[in-house]
Protein backbone atom coordinates (compact mmCIF):
# COMPACT_ATOMS: atom_id res chain seq x y z
CA UNK A 1 0.00 0.00 0.00
CA UNK A 2 1.58 3.26 -1.18
CA UNK A 3 1.78 6.24 1.20
CA UNK A 4 0.70 9.58 -0.26
CA UNK A 5 3.51 12.16 -0.38
CA UNK A 6 3.35 15.20 1.90
CA UNK A 7 2.45 18.30 -0.11
CA UNK A 8 4.92 21.00 0.88
CA UNK A 9 4.74 24.70 -0.05
CA UNK A 10 8.36 25.89 0.10
CA UNK A 11 8.56 29.70 0.34
CA UNK A 12 12.23 30.52 -0.24
CA UNK A 13 13.69 33.41 -2.33
CA UNK A 14 17.03 31.61 -2.82
CA UNK A 15 16.79 28.93 -5.56
CA UNK A 16 20.02 27.30 -4.37
CA UNK A 17 18.79 27.01 -0.77
CA UNK A 18 15.49 25.68 -2.04
CA UNK A 19 17.20 23.04 -4.20
CA UNK A 20 19.52 22.01 -1.38
CA UNK A 21 16.60 21.60 0.99
CA UNK A 22 14.59 19.52 -1.47
CA UNK A 23 17.56 17.30 -2.21
CA UNK A 24 18.31 16.67 1.49
CA UNK A 25 14.66 15.85 2.20
CA UNK A 26 14.50 13.51 -0.81
CA UNK A 27 17.53 11.66 0.57
CA UNK A 28 15.96 11.49 4.04
CA UNK A 29 12.59 10.23 2.78
CA UNK A 30 12.58 9.14 -0.87
CA UNK A 31 9.21 10.01 -2.41
CA UNK A 32 7.89 11.28 0.90
CA UNK A 33 7.49 14.94 -0.13
CA UNK A 34 5.87 16.74 -3.06
CA UNK A 35 7.26 20.31 -3.30
CA UNK A 36 5.76 23.51 -4.69
CA UNK A 37 8.32 26.34 -4.68
CA UNK A 38 7.54 30.07 -4.34
CA UNK A 39 10.24 32.78 -4.28
CA UNK A 40 8.00 35.58 -2.88
CA UNK A 41 5.06 35.91 -0.58
CA UNK A 42 2.82 37.08 -3.42
CA UNK A 43 3.62 33.91 -5.35
CA UNK A 44 3.08 31.77 -2.23
CA UNK A 45 -0.27 33.43 -1.57
CA UNK A 46 -1.34 32.59 -5.13
CA UNK A 47 -0.49 28.92 -4.60
CA UNK A 48 -2.42 28.88 -1.31
CA UNK A 49 -5.54 30.14 -3.05
CA UNK A 50 -5.31 27.54 -5.84
CA UNK A 51 -4.01 24.42 -4.09
CA UNK A 52 -4.22 22.51 -0.84
CA UNK A 53 -1.01 21.82 1.07
CA UNK A 54 -0.09 19.71 4.09
CA UNK A 55 2.65 22.01 5.41
CA UNK A 56 4.45 25.27 4.63
CA UNK A 57 8.23 25.81 4.94
CA UNK A 58 8.65 29.55 5.31
CA UNK A 59 11.76 31.73 4.99
CA UNK A 60 11.55 35.05 6.88
CA UNK A 61 13.54 37.06 4.28
CA UNK A 62 11.48 37.46 1.10
CA UNK A 63 11.62 40.15 -1.56
CA UNK A 64 8.15 41.50 -0.68
CA UNK A 65 8.02 40.87 3.11
CA UNK A 66 10.53 40.16 5.88
CA UNK A 67 10.85 39.38 9.57
CA UNK A 68 7.89 38.97 11.93
CA UNK A 69 5.44 40.26 9.31
CA UNK A 70 6.18 37.15 7.26
CA UNK A 71 4.80 34.55 9.69
CA UNK A 72 2.04 36.91 10.83
CA UNK A 73 0.86 37.27 7.21
CA UNK A 74 1.27 33.54 6.58
CA UNK A 75 -0.79 32.57 9.63
CA UNK A 76 -3.52 35.05 8.65
CA UNK A 77 -3.59 33.70 5.07
CA UNK A 78 -3.54 30.00 6.08
CA UNK A 79 -4.88 29.70 9.67
CA UNK A 80 -5.26 25.92 9.56
CA UNK A 81 -2.02 25.04 7.71
CA UNK A 82 1.00 23.75 9.70
CA UNK A 83 3.90 26.21 9.27
CA UNK A 84 7.59 25.59 9.92
CA UNK A 85 9.85 28.65 9.84
CA UNK A 86 13.21 27.94 8.17
CA UNK A 87 15.45 31.00 8.44
CA UNK A 88 19.02 32.10 8.84
CA UNK A 89 18.07 34.45 11.73
CA UNK A 90 19.03 32.77 15.00
CA UNK A 91 16.87 35.13 17.08
CA UNK A 92 15.30 33.48 20.15
CA UNK A 93 12.80 36.32 20.68
CA UNK A 94 11.57 36.01 17.09
CA UNK A 95 11.26 32.24 17.52
CA UNK A 96 9.18 32.60 20.70
CA UNK A 97 6.93 35.15 19.06
CA UNK A 98 6.48 32.83 16.07
CA UNK A 99 5.35 30.03 18.40
CA UNK A 100 2.92 32.44 20.11
CA UNK A 101 1.40 33.16 16.67
CA UNK A 102 0.77 29.47 16.08
CA UNK A 103 3.91 28.52 14.16
CA UNK A 104 4.63 24.82 14.76
CA UNK A 105 8.46 24.96 14.64
CA UNK A 106 11.40 27.36 14.16
CA UNK A 107 14.51 25.96 12.38
CA UNK A 108 17.85 27.61 11.57
CA UNK A 109 19.30 27.10 8.10
CA UNK A 110 22.55 25.21 8.11
CA UNK A 111 21.61 23.44 11.38
CA UNK A 112 18.45 21.68 10.31
CA UNK A 113 18.50 19.70 7.08
CA UNK A 114 17.71 16.19 6.03
CA UNK A 115 16.22 13.93 8.65
CA UNK A 116 15.87 16.68 11.26
CA UNK A 117 13.82 18.83 8.90
CA UNK A 118 11.77 15.81 7.82
CA UNK A 119 11.00 15.04 11.48
CA UNK A 120 10.10 18.71 12.06
CA UNK A 121 7.68 18.60 9.11
CA UNK A 122 6.04 15.39 10.33
CA UNK A 123 5.85 16.77 13.88
CA UNK A 124 4.36 20.07 12.65
CA UNK A 125 1.65 18.22 10.76
CA UNK A 126 0.85 15.96 13.73
CA UNK A 127 0.86 18.89 16.15
CA UNK A 128 -1.44 20.92 13.92
CA UNK A 129 -3.77 17.95 13.55
CA UNK A 130 -3.78 17.55 17.35
CA UNK A 131 -4.47 21.26 17.79
CA UNK A 132 -7.29 21.08 15.25
CA UNK A 133 -8.76 17.99 16.93
CA UNK A 134 -8.45 19.68 20.31
CA UNK A 135 -10.18 22.79 18.99
CA UNK A 136 -12.92 20.63 17.48
CA UNK A 137 -13.29 18.79 20.78
CA UNK A 138 -13.38 22.09 22.67
CA UNK A 139 -15.96 23.43 20.23
CA UNK A 140 -18.02 20.24 20.60
CA UNK A 141 -17.71 20.41 24.37
CA UNK A 142 -18.76 24.06 24.35
CA UNK A 143 -21.76 23.18 22.18
CA UNK A 144 -22.66 20.42 24.64
CA UNK A 145 -22.28 22.88 27.50
CA UNK A 146 -24.43 25.41 25.72
CA UNK A 147 -27.06 22.76 25.00
CA UNK A 148 -26.84 21.58 28.60
CA UNK A 149 -27.24 25.16 29.82
CA UNK A 150 -30.29 25.53 27.60
CA UNK A 151 -31.76 22.25 28.89
CA UNK A 152 -30.98 23.22 32.48
CA UNK A 153 -32.65 26.60 32.00
CA UNK A 154 -35.64 24.95 30.34
CA UNK A 155 -35.86 22.31 33.08
CA UNK A 156 -35.41 24.95 35.77
CA UNK A 157 -38.21 26.98 34.21
CA UNK A 158 -40.43 23.86 34.08
CA UNK A 159 -39.64 23.03 37.70
CA UNK A 160 -40.26 26.63 38.69
CA UNK A 161 -43.64 26.58 36.95
CA UNK A 162 -44.46 23.22 38.53
CA UNK A 163 -43.38 24.50 41.93
CA UNK A 164 -45.46 27.63 41.51
CA UNK A 165 -48.45 25.53 40.48
CA UNK A 166 -47.86 23.17 43.41
CA UNK A 167 -47.60 26.05 45.86
CA UNK A 168 -50.79 27.54 44.44
CA UNK A 169 -52.51 24.16 44.76
CA UNK A 170 -51.21 23.73 48.31
CA UNK A 171 -52.38 27.23 49.22
CA UNK A 172 -55.78 26.50 47.69
CA UNK A 173 -55.96 23.19 49.56
CA UNK A 174 -54.96 24.90 52.80
CA UNK A 175 -57.66 27.50 52.27
CA UNK A 176 -60.18 24.75 51.54
CA UNK A 177 -59.10 22.80 54.64
CA UNK A 178 -59.26 25.93 56.76
CA UNK A 179 -62.71 26.70 55.36
CA UNK A 180 -63.77 23.15 56.14
CA UNK A 181 -62.41 23.43 59.67
CA UNK A 182 -64.21 26.75 60.10
CA UNK A 183 -67.46 25.16 58.93
CA UNK A 184 -66.93 22.28 61.35
CA UNK A 185 -66.16 24.70 64.17
CA UNK A 186 -69.37 26.57 63.44
CA UNK A 187 -71.31 23.30 63.31
CA UNK A 188 -69.86 22.24 66.65
CA UNK A 189 -70.66 25.65 68.13
CA UNK A 190 -74.19 25.50 66.69
CA UNK A 191 -74.60 21.98 68.07
CA UNK A 192 -73.51 23.11 71.53
CA UNK A 193 -75.86 26.09 71.36
CA UNK A 194 -78.75 23.84 70.38
CA UNK A 195 -77.80 21.35 73.09
CA UNK A 196 -77.92 24.18 75.63
CA UNK A 197 -81.30 25.38 74.37
CA UNK A 198 -82.84 21.91 74.46
CA UNK A 199 -81.27 21.27 77.87
CA UNK A 200 -82.82 24.44 79.27
CA UNK A 201 -86.18 23.63 77.70
CA UNK A 202 -86.16 20.18 79.28
CA UNK A 203 -85.03 21.44 82.66
CA UNK A 204 -87.04 24.62 82.89
CA UNK A 205 -90.31 23.93 81.09
CA UNK A 206 -90.82 20.17 81.10
CA UNK A 207 -89.22 19.83 84.52
CA UNK A 208 -91.50 22.52 85.94
CA UNK A 209 -94.56 20.91 84.35
CA UNK A 210 -93.67 17.55 85.85
CA UNK A 211 -93.08 19.15 89.21
CA UNK A 212 -96.49 20.80 89.04
CA UNK A 213 -98.07 17.50 88.01
CA UNK A 214 -96.40 15.69 90.91
CA UNK A 215 -97.64 18.30 93.40
CA UNK A 216 -101.15 17.94 92.02
CA UNK A 217 -100.97 14.18 92.34
CA UNK A 218 -99.80 14.53 95.93
CA UNK A 219 -102.74 16.81 96.75
CA UNK A 220 -105.13 14.36 95.08
CA UNK A 221 -103.68 11.39 96.97
CA UNK A 222 -103.97 13.16 100.32
CA UNK A 223 -107.66 13.95 99.94
CA UNK A 224 -109.60 11.93 102.48
CA UNK A 225 -112.44 11.05 100.12
CA UNK A 226 -110.04 9.42 97.64
CA UNK A 227 -110.84 5.68 97.21
CA UNK A 228 -107.99 3.25 98.01
CA UNK A 229 -107.71 2.01 94.44
CA UNK A 230 -107.44 5.56 93.11
CA UNK A 231 -104.91 6.43 95.83
CA UNK A 232 -102.75 3.49 94.70
CA UNK A 233 -102.95 4.62 91.07
CA UNK A 234 -102.05 8.16 92.04
CA UNK A 235 -99.02 6.84 93.99
CA UNK A 236 -97.83 4.98 90.89
CA UNK A 237 -98.21 8.14 88.83
CA UNK A 238 -96.14 10.03 91.41
CA UNK A 239 -93.38 7.42 91.12
CA UNK A 240 -93.54 7.69 87.32
CA UNK A 241 -93.29 11.48 87.57
CA UNK A 242 -90.21 11.09 89.82
CA UNK A 243 -88.55 8.80 87.27
CA UNK A 244 -89.39 11.17 84.44
CA UNK A 245 -87.95 14.08 86.38
CA UNK A 246 -84.73 12.12 87.00
CA UNK A 247 -84.51 11.13 83.34
CA UNK A 248 -85.10 14.71 82.22
CA UNK A 249 -82.46 15.93 84.64
CA UNK A 250 -79.99 13.33 83.32
CA UNK A 251 -80.77 14.13 79.66
CA UNK A 252 -80.49 17.83 80.36
CA UNK A 253 -77.09 17.29 81.96
CA UNK A 254 -75.87 15.10 79.11
CA UNK A 255 -77.01 17.59 76.49
CA UNK A 256 -75.30 20.57 78.11
CA UNK A 257 -74.43 20.67 81.80
CA UNK A 258 -75.49 23.95 83.30
CA UNK A 259 -72.46 23.86 85.59
CA UNK A 260 -70.18 24.16 82.54
CA UNK A 261 -71.69 27.52 81.63
CA UNK A 262 -72.37 28.75 85.15
CA UNK A 263 -69.35 27.58 87.15
CA UNK A 264 -66.69 26.51 84.65
CA UNK A 265 -64.87 23.44 83.49
CA UNK A 266 -63.52 22.21 86.81
CA UNK A 267 -66.95 22.09 88.47
CA UNK A 268 -68.52 20.41 85.44
CA UNK A 269 -65.79 17.78 85.32
CA UNK A 270 -66.03 17.13 89.04
CA UNK A 271 -69.74 16.50 88.82
CA UNK A 272 -69.27 14.40 85.67
CA UNK A 273 -66.61 12.19 87.29
CA UNK A 274 -68.65 11.84 90.50
CA UNK A 275 -71.70 10.68 88.58
CA UNK A 276 -69.59 8.41 86.36
CA UNK A 277 -67.94 6.82 89.44
CA UNK A 278 -71.33 6.28 91.07
CA UNK A 279 -72.69 4.67 87.87
CA UNK A 280 -69.67 2.47 87.10
CA UNK A 281 -68.50 1.68 90.62
CA UNK A 282 -64.95 2.64 89.59
CA UNK A 283 -63.24 5.42 91.61
CA UNK A 284 -61.99 8.47 89.69
CA UNK A 285 -59.16 10.72 90.87
CA UNK A 286 -59.64 14.23 89.51
CA UNK A 287 -56.80 16.74 89.82
CA UNK A 288 -57.19 20.25 88.39
CA UNK A 289 -54.64 22.60 89.97
CA UNK A 290 -55.13 26.28 89.12
CA UNK A 291 -57.63 25.74 86.32
CA UNK A 292 -60.33 27.95 87.79
CA UNK A 293 -58.02 30.92 88.34
CA UNK A 294 -59.52 32.40 85.18
CA UNK A 295 -62.24 31.10 82.88
CA UNK A 296 -61.11 29.56 79.61
CA UNK A 297 -63.00 30.29 76.42
CA UNK A 298 -66.27 28.49 75.81
CA UNK A 299 -64.73 26.55 72.90
CA UNK A 300 -61.77 25.30 74.96
CA UNK A 301 -63.89 24.34 77.97
CA UNK A 302 -66.47 22.57 75.82
CA UNK A 303 -63.80 20.68 73.89
CA UNK A 304 -62.04 19.46 77.03
CA UNK A 305 -65.31 18.50 78.69
CA UNK A 306 -66.57 16.54 75.67
CA UNK A 307 -63.26 14.70 75.22
CA UNK A 308 -63.08 13.82 78.91
CA UNK A 309 -66.68 12.54 78.83
CA UNK A 310 -66.01 10.50 75.67
CA UNK A 311 -62.87 9.01 77.21
CA UNK A 312 -64.80 8.02 80.36
CA UNK A 313 -67.56 6.52 78.20
CA UNK A 314 -64.96 4.38 76.40
CA UNK A 315 -63.54 3.26 79.75
CA UNK A 316 -67.02 2.29 80.96
CA UNK A 317 -67.82 0.32 77.77
CA UNK A 318 -64.53 -1.38 76.97
CA UNK A 319 -61.80 -1.09 79.60
CA UNK A 320 -62.94 -3.12 82.66
CA UNK A 321 -60.76 -0.74 84.68
CA UNK A 322 -60.33 -0.73 88.46
CA UNK A 323 -59.21 2.89 88.70
CA UNK A 324 -59.32 6.02 86.55
CA UNK A 325 -57.47 9.30 86.91
CA UNK A 326 -58.23 12.64 85.26
CA UNK A 327 -55.64 15.41 85.29
CA UNK A 328 -56.54 18.91 84.08
CA UNK A 329 -53.59 21.29 84.17
CA UNK A 330 -52.92 24.81 82.92
CA UNK A 331 -49.43 25.75 81.76
CA UNK A 332 -47.89 28.98 80.48
CA UNK A 333 -49.19 28.64 76.92
CA UNK A 334 -51.49 25.62 76.89
CA UNK A 335 -53.96 23.58 78.89
CA UNK A 336 -53.64 19.81 79.01
CA UNK A 337 -56.04 17.00 79.84
CA UNK A 338 -54.92 13.45 80.66
CA UNK A 339 -57.41 10.63 81.17
CA UNK A 340 -55.74 7.39 82.25
CA UNK A 341 -57.12 3.99 83.23
CA UNK A 342 -55.62 0.66 84.31
CA UNK A 343 -57.97 -1.42 82.14
CA UNK A 344 -57.28 -4.11 79.59
CA UNK A 345 -56.16 -1.68 76.88
CA UNK A 346 -56.11 -2.25 73.13
CA UNK A 347 -53.90 -1.84 70.07
CA UNK A 348 -54.44 1.87 69.37
CA UNK A 349 -52.48 1.94 66.10
CA UNK A 350 -54.38 -1.07 64.72
CA UNK A 351 -57.72 0.38 65.83
CA UNK A 352 -57.08 3.62 63.91
CA UNK A 353 -56.18 1.65 60.75
CA UNK A 354 -59.30 -0.50 60.54
CA UNK A 355 -62.57 0.66 58.91
CA UNK A 356 -64.90 2.83 60.96
CA UNK A 357 -66.32 1.21 64.07
CA UNK A 358 -68.12 2.63 67.07
CA UNK A 359 -64.96 2.57 69.19
CA UNK A 360 -62.85 4.05 66.43
CA UNK A 361 -65.38 6.83 65.83
CA UNK A 362 -65.01 7.78 69.48
CA UNK A 363 -61.22 7.99 69.13
CA UNK A 364 -61.46 9.94 65.89
CA UNK A 365 -64.08 12.22 67.41
CA UNK A 366 -61.72 13.15 70.27
CA UNK A 367 -58.90 13.87 67.82
CA UNK A 368 -61.21 15.86 65.54
CA UNK A 369 -62.51 17.99 68.41
CA UNK A 370 -58.97 18.76 69.58
CA UNK A 371 -57.85 19.65 66.04
CA UNK A 372 -60.80 22.01 65.53
CA UNK A 373 -59.80 23.81 68.73
CA UNK A 374 -56.26 24.24 67.41
CA UNK A 375 -54.72 21.48 69.53
CA UNK A 376 -54.03 17.77 69.44
CA UNK A 377 -55.20 14.53 71.02
CA UNK A 378 -53.13 11.37 71.26
CA UNK A 379 -54.20 7.93 72.44
CA UNK A 380 -51.62 5.55 73.89
CA UNK A 381 -52.66 2.02 74.68
CA UNK A 382 -51.53 -1.59 74.44
CA UNK A 383 -53.20 -4.82 75.42
CA UNK A 384 -53.11 -5.38 79.18
CA UNK A 385 -51.48 -2.01 79.91
CA UNK A 386 -54.43 0.37 80.11
CA UNK A 387 -55.13 3.46 78.04
CA UNK A 388 -54.02 7.08 78.27
CA UNK A 389 -55.58 9.99 76.38
CA UNK A 390 -53.37 13.09 76.06
CA UNK A 391 -55.04 16.35 75.00
CA UNK A 392 -53.25 19.64 74.54
CA UNK A 393 -55.00 22.87 73.55
CA UNK A 394 -53.63 26.39 73.20
CA UNK A 395 -54.46 28.56 76.18
CA UNK A 396 -57.29 31.00 75.53
CA UNK A 397 -59.23 33.00 78.11
CA UNK A 398 -62.57 34.72 78.14
CA UNK A 399 -62.10 38.50 78.09
CA UNK A 400 -62.05 40.12 81.48
CA UNK A 401 -65.26 42.05 82.25
CA UNK A 402 -64.72 45.77 82.03
CA UNK A 403 -64.93 47.57 85.34
CA UNK A 404 -67.19 50.64 85.47
CA UNK A 405 -65.31 53.89 85.62
CA UNK A 406 -65.30 55.52 89.06
CA UNK A 407 -65.33 59.25 89.60
CA UNK A 408 -63.48 60.86 92.44
CA UNK A 409 -64.86 63.84 94.29
CA UNK A 410 -62.63 66.48 95.72
CA UNK A 411 -63.68 67.85 99.04
CA UNK A 412 -63.11 71.42 99.92
CA UNK A 413 -64.50 74.83 99.38
CA UNK A 414 -67.99 75.95 100.29
CA UNK A 415 -70.72 73.33 100.71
Amino acid sequence: MSVEAVRVLLVEDSPSDAGLLQESLAQAEAGGFDFTHAESWAEAAGHLRRQRFDVMLLDLSLPDITGRDTFIRARAEAPELPIVVLTGQADEAVGLEAVRHGIQDYLIKGQAFGRQTARAIRYAIERKQAETALKAADASLQRERDQLDVRVRERTAELSEANTALQAEMAQRQRAEESQREVLRRLVAAEETERGRVSRELHDRLGQDLTAMKLGLQILRKQGACPPALRESVGKLESLADRLMQDIHRLSWELRPAALDDFGLEMALRRCTDEWAALSGVPVDLHSPGVNARRLTREVETTLYRIAREALTNVFRHASARRVSVLLERRADHVSLIVEDDGRGFDAAAMLRVPATEGKLGLLGMQERATLAGGSAEIESSRGAGTTVFVRLPLAFEPEPTKPATTSRKHGGKK
